[in-house]
C-alpha cells in the first residue's frame, strides 16, 4: 500500500482560498446572467419600438441606439466567460504558492475587475442619461 505524503498547505489556507476561487465563480456567473439581461433588454426595446411606431406612425429617436444594448451585452457575458476560465488558473496558482509556504496578493484581478465593473456600470450610466 502506497503512504499518502502530509500536505504542507495549512487547511485554513486552503479553505481561504477555496472560497476566494467560489466567490470569483460567483462574480463569473453574475456577470453572465448581467450580459444576458442587458442583451434582451436590447429585444425587449426593439418590440417596444415597434409597438410604438405602429401607434404613433413615426420613429422613436429615444430608440435610434437599441444595437448599444446588444454588443454590451455580448461583452459582459464574454467578461464573465473569460473570468470563469481565468479562476481555474487562480486557484492552481495559487495551491503552488501554499505548497511552497509562500504568501502572495494578486491585486491585478481585483483591481481589473473592478475596474470593468465601473466601466460597465459608467456605460450604462451614459445609456440611460444620454441614449
Amino acid at each position: 500500500m502506497k503512504k499518502r505524503e502530509k500536505s504542507k498547505i495549512d487547511p485554513k489556507n486552503l479553505m481561504a482560498v477555496e472560497r476566494a476561487t467560489t466567490a470569483l465563480i460567483g462574480t463569473a456567473i453574475s456577470l453572465i446572467v448581467l450580459g444576458f439581461v442587458v442583451e434582451k433588454f436590447e429585444l425587449f426595446l426593439n418590440i417596444i419600438s415597434f409597438e410604438l411606431e405602429g401607434k404613433a406612425g413615426a420613429k422613436m429617436p429615444q430608440l435610434a441606439h437599441i444595437a448599444f444594448y446588444n454588443y454590451l451585452g455580448i461583452a459582459i457575458v464574454g467578461a464573465g466567460i473569460v473570468l470563469a476560465l481565468f479562476t481555474y488558473r487562480y486557484y492552481t496558482r495559487w495551491i503552488e504558492h501554499l505548497e511552497r509556504g509562500e504568501l502572495d496578493t494578486d491585486k491585478k484581478i481585483y483591481f481589473l475587475l473592478s475596474l470593468f465593473v465601473a466601466v460597465i456600470g459608467f456605460l450604462l450610466l451614459i445609456s440611460m442619461v444620454m441614449l
